[in-house]
């Protein structure tokens, strides 16, 4: 018995010594492990911070090449930044930056790195350094990206116009000369091409730069059309690979609408002999509007909300028979304003009186957006007559909630084109309605947020000292989502 449990104990003996053998082993095992770990972790994080800060700094410079050198030197740096030579004891620390075009307007910086980490326990089983590397990515998808600046007049009243260009100034300068595609539309009772979409929008004569310095702020808030004409120009570069954007900033509610409107006839309230067409010719026909009943032009609401003035005459701004895309044109009146002859006639006096000669305002804006309904309902609307059930354009406050509805149901139409897939983003300042504004942007505030439509974001300043943080945050989320 005594030979048998001697015999027992050696068997135990050798088992403790295996067993604290592979305990050891697996300590040092883990211990290097764990900081194989850590200094991977640390130089793949190094890897992508670098990757990052060059894809940013793809707009500096003003050609590809100096783009390119631009971002390789960005990206060193901030390798160099996070993981110096000599972090952790690592050694031989190597280091490439890449940028190749992967795809349709898309450039990728590509980050490697490797070094020689040396081992503590594993040396034991002949393993004295162990090589470790990491690499990050980061792509730059280049954007089609039209401004929409409001330079209504409240904008001059209020001091914001000088604020608002510079914010717009550094906000385009964080773009890249030769890829980007930027271009403009200001926008106060008419809209106008202040800037057709270029990629040489930093050397071009005049620059965008430029063309932003010199916008004068005077004139009403025609929303709707503004948005629709810069939708006009992304389907006319038509680049469905790209990233199109709607930058629209404004300090107001929409209070113009563009559309083709029927004009009254004037045989029964007339009592001249002669009246004058739109040119200043003599016409000696009272029924003369018969011919030209439909007139494109633009109707301004006074107040800028619906309850601001409801029983306030609209003032109205009109183009010739054909208009002119991007300008406020002339007005239709006669020869002089102050010939007491024309008295009696159409539009005869100035255009604080087109209510007098509008019928009615028609249930679509010039670029299809229904005006009855979308935003608001129940609009005011003719009684009686010849003109019962038509929107009334004698009310500022009908006139006020058509145009805001053309506005929404813009943005709607836009946002559902599957192809381009334009994104909105929105600046409001002061007193708007920030509901609208959520609603245009389809924010994920909103709440009509759309989920199969393209999610912008609605940034509010409260007042002008708040636009250029405002439109850098717009730029920040611009050139993140880019990637």
């Amino acid at each position: 018995m005594r030979a048998r449990f001697s015999e027992q104990r050696g068997i135990a003996l050798i088992f403790l010594a295996v067993g604290l053998t592979l305990i050891l082993l697996m300590v040092a095992l883990a211990v290097d492990a764990s900081y194989l770990y850590t200094v991977r972790a640390r130089l793949s994080a190094s890897c992508d911070a670098a990757a990052l800060a060059a894809a940013r700094s793809l707009n500096v410079g003003l050609t590809l090449a100096e783009q390119e050198a631009s971002a390789r030197a960005r990206a060193l740096a901030f390798f160099d930044g996070n993981f110096p030579e000599g972090t952790m004891n690592t050694r031989n620390r190597t280091v490439s930056v890449d940028v190749a075009e992967t795809a349709m307007r898309t450039r990728t910086v590509n980050v490697r790195a490797s070094v020689v980490m040396p081992t503590y326990f594993l040396r034991l089983a002949g393993f004295d350094t162990v090589n470790v590397s990491a690499e990050g990515t980061a792509s730059r998808r280049d954007v089609n990206l039209i401004l929409v600046l409001d330079r209504s007049g409240s904008m001059a009243n209020s001091g914001a116009c000088k604020p608002m260009k510079a914010a717009a100034r550094s906000f385009v300068s964080k773009f890249a000369e030769g890829r980007d595609r930027l271009g403009m539309i200001s926008f106060s009772g008419a809209w106008n091409l202040s800037f057709a979409p270029s990629k040489n929008f930093k050397t071009s004569s005049p620059t965008l730069d430029s063309v932003i310095s010199g916008i004068n702020c005077v004139g009403g808030t025609n929303s709707a059309s503004a948005i629709s004409e810069a939708y006009n120009q992304l389907a006319s570069i038509n680049e469905p690979g790209a990233l199109n954007l709607i930058l629209f900033f404004t300090d107001g509610n929409p209070t113009g609408l563009t559309a083709t409107y029927p004009i009254r006839k004037y045989s029964d309230v007339y009592a001249k002999s002669t009246c004058y067409d739109i040119h200043g010719h003599p016409n000696t026909n009272p029924d003369w509007l018969a011919s030209v009943q439909n007139r494109v032009g633009v109707l301004i609401g006074l107040g800028n909300r619906p309850s601001d003035s409801p029983t306030s005459k609209p003032v109205g701004l009109f183009n010739r028979y054909v208009p002119t895309p991007g300008t406020t044109d002339s007005i239709i009146n006669g020869p002089t304003n102050s010939d007491t002859s024309r008295q009696g006639c159409a539009f005869a006096s100035s255009q604080s009186y087109a209510y007098k000669d509008v019928a009615y305002v028609p249930d679509s804006d010039y670029y299809g957006n229904g005006t009855r309904s979308g935003y608001y309902s129940g609009l005011p609307t003719f009684s009686s007559g010849a003109y019962a059930g038509k929107i009334r354009s004698d009310r500022s406050d009908s006139v006020l909630m058509a145009a805001t509805n053309a506005t929404h149901n813009a943005a709607k139409r836009i946002r559902q084109d599957s192809a381009l897939t334009p994104v909105f983003y929105v600046i409001g300042l002061g007193d708007v309605d920030s509901n609208l504004l959520l609603r245009i942007a389809n924010d994920p505030a909103s709440p009509t947020y759309t989920r199969s439509e393209p999610t912008g974001m609605y940034v509010y300043a409260p007042d002008k000292t708040q636009l250029n943080q405002a439109f850098a945050r717009i730029a920040s989320e611009i050139l993140r989502l880019s990637r």
